[in-house]
């Protein structure tokens, strides 16, 4: 399975730079254990932007840490290192977070609905029978909205699921129970969201997991 994004894939795992950015994948992949599925996380990248949090074995089982997340970057210019980065790697299950960086790089909507085509066109180039899970961009202000709408029109043009994290979203750091800590970045609690919208998608939208579909 390969995790690929920005840093909503990566996390910081702490240092000087703030309070410690963790990851999605995590959560998700105790999600995964607990449902039974022996899971290989494949990527070219191990630890978070700053240091590598310490992840606790679950029920007798190491965390599988690689990944393709990267920090800060925006979707076209990922998309054309992910060929190098990934040389050697196989998958046949693609989660793919990306788009939140594209508005500070002057990518609009349309531009990011290109780039991520061709970044799916690349994943199904590598792997034909790969399942590509595109999530949607959480955050509410513009352009994100109209983002998203391209985004969804994406999945139905290339035939990949669409999985939305935003219902129940919060992303105020200074509400209650708020999923982020700066308004992007999430908390274990916004972690455990998109886990959970993550593991939902695997779980109905192409066919029941099992071991066989999952490792890879």
């Amino acid at each position: 399975m390969l995790c690929l994004g920005d840093s909503i894939t990566q996390g910081r795992g702490g240092g000087p730079g703030g309070p410690p950015v963790l990851s999605y994948r995590y959560p998700l992949w105790k999600m995964l254990v607990d449902a039974g599925q022996d899971v290989e996380f494949v990527g070219n990248v191990e630890g978070g932007f700053e240091s590598d949090p310490d992840w606790p074995d679950y029920r007798g089982r190491a965390f599988p840490r690689r990944h393709e997340g990267h920090w800060g970057w925006p979707t076209h210019n990922l998309r054309k290192n992910l060929e190098e980065w990934t040389r050697g790697l196989e998958w046949d299950i693609a989660l793919v977070y990306l788009g939140t960086n594209d508005p500070s790089y002057r990518l609009t909507p349309d531009d990011s609905k290109r780039e991520m085509g061709l970044l799916l066109d690349f994943l199904r180039a590598r792997n034909p029978r790969v399942e590509i899970f595109l999530a949607q961009c959480c955050p509410p202000w513009k352009p994100f909205p109209k983002l998203r709408a391209r985004m969804a029109e994406l999945a139905r043009e290339k035939g990949v699921a669409l999985v939305d994290p935003t219902p129940g979203w919060i992303a105020d750091p200074r509400a209650p129970n708020s999923h982020t800590i700066d308004w992007i970045h999430s908390t274990p609690a916004g972690d455990r969201h998109l886990a959970e919208a993550w593991f939902r998608a695997l779980r109905v939208t192409f066919r029941p997991l099992t071991p066989s579909t999952l490792v890879g």
